[in-house]
């Protein structure tokens, strides 16, 4: 009561004080009356963010009525020019004219944060936009689900198929009719299978069902149906094969997959007992990694491979093959798969063999196509010598030159004894950056099946091999290329003046 009391006096005192710039006014807006304190050496807009504050109605909406004259309150008008203080004294009220805005609703849902939610989930939260979810098993086949998986993160060949057009790959093709064929309506096919199921994981935050696919897989190959005997249950497969049946496929129908995975060698042969010469030129998908036991790295097992002895009529030609071109993306596959008569099945190598985030195939290179990559090499030398960030290009950039060095995206890996036994996974790596460093972050995916698992580079280069745990059966590595330096203008050196001909650095 005594507060009530101390109010009533300061009101009276300020609305009887002619000096006060302070006048309190009553406003009724609707069946509401609010008695506000009104500031009159302020401009309008400071009543109406008043009226606002008690009513929600913005100061845009707001219209005050009644004043003497009919006169009207603007965001810049003088209030004390409006006769506040006359209405206060005969106790008149003003009316507030307009509509409040919607109070906005209180999430109906709980607000989970990232650290909240279960461990399987958290992977996903933070990946955002970039998350991939997993394929479903349909029955022994992880071997298909990890192709799928390594070939969707390969970005070109997802722009590929997004703009593939069939009219024009069916003219191309020579517009081949027969029933299901590779190099026809088969390719066609699978490649229509396959550009939907990309599409669908980049869109989809479930699992998704690759049935389509697998469908058109098993009817243009039929060794992909493939049943046990006695079980009936779908016989696993090896996944080098599949990823060779994918891909010349999608090269048949598309050519432009030709320049994301073709690899061009040159072989040169020779015989030493006749003097004879032969020379061969051959495109592949994939470069293989053979394993002796003198092989304990990537290098060893390429030297192994393209080091050719081979027997043509009754003579004996040895010679070495190089590579003349390579391709935006290179496929690696460690030959860990071979064929044991004795229990007539694909048995497995166990031998370590090491592999690295980054890879260099300029040893591999002829004469001739090392001078192409010379330039970019000498470029990204430069660029990094200069520390400039984002100079690299890629392989859609006129400017870009290829440099032989490549970086891991995926891995295709296998546990088990068998190509045809065992099981399949894939592991992505998540190209994002840190908002505050502007750095890479240390992220991966393993895609076992239906469940991703987020993963360090620690775990891939530990599918080194060596035991009976997951090991590396095929990598994918994308091309780093290179383009001149661009110097940021805060960094150029300029000629000095006035500081004895000395260069300054401009900040």
């Amino acid at each position: 009561e005594r507060e009530r009391k101390r109010e009533r006096k300061r009101k009276k005192e300020m609305t009887s004080d002619p000096s006060s710039a302070v006048v309190n006014v009553q406003f009724k807006w609707g069946k509401e009356l609010y008695s506000v304190d009104v500031d009159t050496s302020l401009p309008g807009l400071a009543l109406k963010t008043q009226l606002f504050s008690l009513t929600n109605v913005p100061p845009d909406r707001i219209k005050i009525m009644g004043l003497k004259g009919g006169k009207t309150i603007n965001d810049d008008t003088d209030l004390s020019q409006c006769g506040l203080e006359e209405l206060a004294k005969k106790g008149k009220k003003l009316m507030v004219m307009g509509s409040a805005q919607a109070v906005e609703k209180a999430p109906t849902e709980e607000i989970k944060f990232v650290e909240d939610l279960p461990e399987e989930e958290q992977h996903g939260a933070q990946l955002g936009e970039r998350f991939r979810p997993g394929l479903q098993n349909l029955g022994n086949t992880c071997y298909m689900n990890s192709c799928v998986q390594c070939l969707g993160h390969v970005g070109e060949l997802i722009k590929c198929l997004e703009n593939f057009d069939e009219n024009a790959a069916s003219t191309s093709s020579g517009g081949d009719a027969s029933a299901m064929n590779v190099s026809g309506e088969g390719s066609m096919a699978l490649t229509k299978a396959a550009r939907d199921l990309f599409i669908e994981l980049k869109t989809s935050k479930v699992v998704v069902t690759p049935l389509r696919f697998l469908m058109v897989l098993r009817q243009v190959f039929p060794q992909f149906a493939d049943r046990d005997e006695r079980s009936g249950v779908w016989s696993q497969q090896d996944a080098e094969e599949c990823w060779s049946a994918i891909v010349n496929s999608l090269a048949n129908a598309c050519p432009k997959v030709k320049n994301i995975f073709g690899i061009t060698l040159e072989t040169e042969l020779k015989c030493e007992a006749t003097g004879e010469s032969r020379s061969e030129l051959d495109t592949v998908n994939y470069l293989k990694c053979n394993i002796s036991i003198e092989v304990n790295h990537l290098a060893d097992g390429f030297r192994l491979q393209l080091s050719e002895t081979r027997e043509i009529g009754n003579n004996v030609f040895e010679g070495q093959a190089k590579i003349s071109k390579l391709p935006s993306h290179l496929v690696v596959q460690i030959a860990r798969m071979y064929f044991k008569v004795d229990i007539q099945q694909k048995a497995k190598i166990l031998r370590a063999v090491t592999f690295s985030n980054t890879l260099d195939v300029y040893e591999f290179c002829s004469d001739e196509y090392k001078k192409v990559l010379d330039k970019g090499r000498k470029l990204r030398a430069k660029a990094i010598e200069m520390n400039v960030d984002e100079v690299f290009g890629d392989s859609s950039d006129p400017d870009a030159y290829i440099t032989g060095h490549y970086e891991l995206v995926s891995v295709l890996t296998h546990k088990g004894r068998s190509a045809d036994s065992g099981h399949y996974t894939a592991w992505a790596k998540n190209f994002i950056m840190d908002e505050k460093t502007k750095k890479p972050v240390d992220s991966w995916t393993l895609f076992d099946d239906e469940t991703p698992h987020a993963k360090k580079e620690e775990d891939i280069l530990a599918l080194k091999g060596g035991g009976d745990h997951h090991m590396a059966y095929m990598l994918v590595y994308k091309a780093i290329y290179a383009k001149e330096p661009v110097v940021p203008e805060s960094t150029k050196v300029v000629e000095g003046e006035g500081n004895g001909g000395e260069d300054v650095k401009m900040e």
